[in-house]
């Protein structure tokens, strides 16, 4: 979609497009390092250094002067004699009609067979023995795959996902196969691509057409226990759990290939079948899923499906547009930022590949052989090496202080730009340094001699009262401790002894002699007894006691 006021704005370029420059000239460039004028400051990716620009937003007739030659309108016009015609009303709508039928050319030839692990270009090796102006590169954690342009003083590259380009195409690594491919896809205006992700229990997939989505779709299932990690499947592998929980994840999952084999295979069977491209998410165990078997796929044609090279995170529609518009976007950068974005897949010089071939023992001793080349540090040799050095290196204090008291420099430093106190060794070689330094705190400057502060006999008093007061709050401490100790200690006796009195209270106990009952009771009328004899005693007991109230 154009802006209202595009045609001021070529008119005016703004200050990045003047700093962009614009699409003339046999590459699309006329000063140093141009880049093509449709760069607009919207496009730029701060956090790369690159413009990312979405195929519907290249201006309709631009295509670099190197890739010319593979334009399939051009050689169609050449093939059938065709003559351009004067620019007037009623050819302007053949003109527009054209991106139609290089459409259908380019579904005429798909690229080779591939698969969504197998059809994944590799982030290591060589990209091709006969390539020269293609490259590998990775821009915002996506690989992609940089073509230089330009002439040199006024160079730059244009660069496209790996997703875009088959694997075998890569691998073959000559230029007119690949510039072949990336003419194809600048010639595309409106991609007509499908997006599926899945991931822990998450699917989200859709069939873009141009900028919009023809039809989408987000399933979620419970496979995965919170904060746990790993699909139900994968802990089944090892011993199957019996729970209400893993029943639920289990039927989750099957729930969830039920949908994705309805949604691949069915509903959106017509949709799919037209698409160009697949572009998939997925993890190896969970390929199946989303794609279906080898032997039963759930898409006819296994070339069109590609992974994309970069993380997508939690499966939405959201999540799939995003992925929809890097995977469409063309990235452009100068020739500096292009350097940098493939330094990392820059081949390793054969002396580093020999020595990785190697075996370990060999490579050991290679890598000897060429310490031994290199010549060895030498106290001895070192002019520079003097005698406070030699008493610090052999940590003997009374040399130190000699030395010291003889004038030697403690900021003096050795061809390896040590000084003195950074060769001690010990506690006591470190404190002849600082005690030397409390008496003569103005003789050298410390700070570059790197010696700290200094020892003297008043900092010595004060830190053996602060030890002193530090061993004195250990000693209270402890003593707290202590008594918390024995006060928690005679609360818990104390609610033992309650809890054991209570304990008592509550349970049954013979009615004559009040004894906890141990045993399985007697019992005469509602009372219980511990023995023959408590139940004569009481009975008399009772009798006694109603003869009293009968006499008043």
């Amino acid at each position: 979609m154009e802006d209202t006021d595009g045609a001021a704005a070529r008119q005016r370029p703004s200050r990045r497009d003047r700093e962009a420059g614009s699409a003339s000239g046999p590459s699309g460039a006329n000063g140093p390092n141009a880049l093509p004028v449709f760069c607009r400051a919207r496009h730029f990716n701060r956090a790369a250094n690159v413009y990312s620009v979405p195929l519907w937003d290249f201006t309709s007739r631009w295509l670099p002067e190197e890739l010319k030659a593979f334009d399939s309108r051009r050689s169609a016009r050449a093939t059938s004699g065709f003559k351009p015609q004067d620019r007037t009303e009623g050819s302007e709508g053949k003109g527009e009609a054209e991106p139609e039928a290089e459409a259908e050319e380019i579904k005429e030839e798909p690229e080779g067979a591939s698969d969504s692990e197998e059809s994944e270009v590799a982030w290591e090796g060589p990209l091709g023995g006969e390539s020269r102006a293609w490259s590998r590169a990775a821009a915002d954690g996506a690989l992609i795959l940089l073509r230089r342009l330009g002439q040199e003083g006024a160079s730059y590259a244009m660069g496209v996902s790996s997703a875009l380009i088959a694997s075998e195409t890569v691998a073959e690594g000559a230029d007119s196969s690949m510039d072949k491919r990336l003419a194809e896809i600048i010639r595309t205006r409106e991609p007509h691509w499908a997006v599926c992700a899945l991931r822990s229990g998450h699917f989200a997939g859709a069939v873009f057409k141009g900028q919009e989505a023809v039809v989408h779709k987000a399933i979620h299932r419970y496979t995965v226990r919170a904060k746990a990690g790993g699909a139900q499947s994968a802990c089944d592998s090892g011993k199957k759990v019996k729970s209400v929980g893993s029943s639920l994840r289990r039927y989750g999952e099957t729930r969830l290939a039920e949908e994705i084999k309805e949604l691949m295979t069915d509903k959106w069977a017509a949709q799919l079948a037209e698409c160009e491209l697949v572009l998939v998410s997925v993890s190896k165990r969970m390929k199946s899923t989303l794609l279906g078997t080898e032997k039963e796929p759930f898409l006819s044609e296994t070339s069109r499906v590609r992974k994309l090279p970069f993380m997508i995170g939690k499966p939405t529609f959201e999540a799939v547009q995003a992925a929809y518009l890097r995977a469409a976007s063309v990235v452009f950068c100068e020739e500096k930022v292009a350097e940098a974005l493939a330094a990392r897949f820059r081949p390793k010089p054969e002396k580093e590949k020999k020595k990785e071939e190697l075996p370990a023992s060999e490579a050991v001793a290679a890598v000897e052989e060429e310490e031994e080349e290199v010549a060895k540090y030498c106290e001895e040799e070192d002019v520079l090496f003097g005698a406070l050095h030699a008493a610090a290196l052999a940590d003997d204090v009374t040399r130190i202080l000699e030395e010291l008291d003889g004038g030697a420099d403690p900021r003096a430093r050795d061809s390896k730009g040590r000084v003195p106190y950074y060769l001690c060794t010990t506690q006591a070689a470190r404190e002849a340094f600082r005690r030397w330094r409390g008496g003569n705190e103005e003789a050298w400057d410390w700070t570059a001699a790197q010696v700290p502060e200094g020892i003297t006999d008043e900092s010595e008093q004060k830190r053996r009262e602060k030890e002193k007061e530090k061993r004195k709050k250990q000693k209270e401490k402890q003593k707290a401790s202590k008594a918390k100790a024995k006060e928690e200690e005679e609360d818990r006796l104390r609610k033992e002894e309650e809890e054991r009195r209570i304990l008592e209270e509550a349970q049954a106990k013979c009615e004559k002699c009040r004894k906890p009952l141990s045993s399985k009771p007697f019992t005469r009328l509602n009372f219980l007894y511990c023995s023959p004899e408590c139940v004569n005693g009481h009975r008399r007991d009772l009798q006694a006691e109603a003869a009293l109230k009968r006499l008043g």
